[in-house]
């Protein structure tokens, strides 16, 4: 029998995150210099996903949710992000803490320190910031805790998410 109490939500990015605030498109030309170039654009895959975010307003976000985290779970707290690149500009501070880990796939790493640390966040999201990117604005966020206390703080972290029109899915 397990002692890890896993606490999960699963939201979707409803709308734009900061209304009221222009946001800077970030759109960059392509390369695109003949018509071969156009062809294989063309013809790259992308997502039906309106794109709600750029890169600073992700970023944003993602230090808001460490910077919380590290707050509620001030001891013993593991943090795993799935980035996805590009990037686009400089990481905040938070997210290159020692309690956190960035990575493509967080799944391999949830499984190796589920248990083995007391409190481990995950977050999951997968905001479309640019037309090729795949995804449907859907974010996963999960508490592996060895302490079965953990449902007020985790429902203070869960709140925040509204701040930036995440709703439960």
């Amino acid at each position: 029998m397990s002692n890890i109490i896993k606490h999960t939500y699963l939201g979707q990015l409803l709308s734009v995150p900061f209304t009221n605030k222009p946001s800077a498109a970030l759109a960059r030309c392509m390369p695109l210099s003949n018509e071969n170039d156009f062809t294989v654009f063309a013809n790259l895959p992308c997502s039906n996903a309106p794109i709600l975010i750029n890169f600073i307003e992700h970023y944003h976000i993602l230090n808001a949710l460490v910077l919380l985290a590290n707050e509620l779970w001030q001891q013993e707290l593991t943090i795993l992000i799935r980035i996805s690149m590009p990037g686009g500009m400089r990481l905040p501070a938070s997210l290159l803490a020692h309690n956190v880990l960035l990575m493509q796939d967080i799944k391999p790493e949830v499984e190796k320190l589920s248990g083995t640390v007391t409190h481990l966040l995950t977050i999951d999201d997968h905001f479309i910031r640019y037309q090729l990117e795949q995804g449907h604005n859907e974010i996963s966020i999960n508490l592996h805790s060895l302490d079965k206390n953990q449902q007020v703080n985790f429902s203070k972290f869960i709140a925040k998410l509204e701040h930036f029109n995440i709703g439960a899915k």
